[in-house]
């Protein structure tokens, strides 16, 4: 194409807490001078009336803008669905090339809960769009199930900035836990407490959870003090970026015990750190983790089979060295440097479309 290829991206704010808002930055920063990117936020945190002028700016703003070649738009379950949905249906009545980009591990659950006209009307739009970008092979079968021409599914698992060089773990009295993200009940954030919980004392010694994160710590620090584990656990709010990678090396396990998923961001950049990942197997994350290969897996809703892997993990240096090593090696090609020239390649194709 002639010029530079025009894209204007559709998602949650780029200071927005959360994974999507990751992804975003970092697909801002990494497209080449040959991508022109507009980035317009269809969602902000605060008030409900401030959530609902940021989405009427966007709907405005998207009206007015310069025809773009491709229109990227982030979408999540649930009110992000109705609202990216709608802004697809105004792109795609103007002729314009749209790639949606499915996030987030609730979207069967919620497809489930839509009316039978509600979901005729997302289908839609789905089937419409010239592409659609999924985390994982779960989520292209999911997809095509609703309707989806398995042709338009492109597949990118979300990318990760790698360190350039991972800290060398020599083994402590206590071996550090870290927990990144929202800190909720579908999270497994509760699970974590009741399965340290569960550990004889001589464990638990060894062992600190860092638990950094948006949402329910004042709850979490509350169930910590129920149990008595003030010893074991450190809850710290949102962090940024350099705090948290101030952690991750300083860290040699991952725990995030969900009960539904897409890709998580926290655990590919974990993993770029070298930590060992102790996750269930939900959404993409059994595509990236294999059980005892780079990574421990537990059933969700199982502090049981949770405390487990815990001790595991706690107790045996080498199996953590090991795994962590598998970690990383496994999202290395996950780089944004080799998923960038991907997602170009994907923009070119979809604007040659007729």
């Amino acid at each position: 194409m002639n010029g530079a290829l025009r894209v204007l991206m559709l998602g949650p704010g780029l200071e927005v807490q959360g994974g999507v808002s990751a992804v975003e930055r970092m697909l801002l920063a990494a497209l080449p001078s040959g991508i022109s990117a507009t980035h317009i936020p269809t969602m902000v945190e605060g008030s409900r009336t401030r959530k609902l002028f940021t989405f009427l700016n966007a709907v405005f703003a998207a009206t007015r803008a310069e025809r773009p070649d491709i229109v990227h738009i982030h979408f999540a379950s649930r009110a992000s669905s109705v609202r990216k949905m709608s802004l697809a249906r105004l792109a795609l009545a103007r002729g314009w090339k749209v790639i949606l980009h499915a996030h987030g591990g609730g979207y069967p659950d919620y497809w489930k809960s839509l009316s039978a006209p509600a979901r005729r009307a997302t289908a839609a739009v789905l089937k419409q769009a010239d592409a659609l970008i999924v985390l994982g092979e779960r989520w292209r079968e999911f997809f095509v199930s609703v309707g989806v021409a398995p042709e338009r599914i492109a597949v990118l698992p979300n990318p990760v900035a790698l360190p350039a060089r991972v800290p060398r773990r020599a083994p402590g009295e206590r071996t550090v836990f870290a927990y990144l993200g929202l800190i909720a009940g579908h999270k497994g954030s509760f699970d974590l407490v009741d399965a340290v919980a569960r550990l004889a004392p001589a464990t638990r010694k060894r062992l600190r959870v860092v638990v950094a994160g948006n949402g329910a710590g004042a709850e979490l620090e509350r169930r910590v003090a129920t149990h008595g584990l003030e010893d074991c656990f450190e809850v710290r709010g949102w962090i940024g970026a350099a705090e948290r990678d101030a952690l991750l090396a300083a860290a040699e396990v991952f725990v995030l015990p969900s009960d539904h998923e897409g890709l998580p961001m926290s655990l590919l950049e974990a993993m770029a750190w070298g930590l060992a990942p102790l996750c269930t197997p939900v959404g993409a994350i059994p595509e990236l983790v294999q059980h005892e290969a780079n990574g421990l897996l537990t059933p969700p809703h199982d502090p049981g089979a949770l405390a487990a892997g815990i001790e595991r993990l706690a107790l045996d240096p080498a199996l953590r060295a090991r795994l962590g090593g598998a970690a990383r090696e496994r999202v290395e090609p996950l780089a944004i440097e080799r998923y960038a020239p991907r997602l170009c390649a994907l923009y070119d194709s979809v604007a040659r479309l007729h």
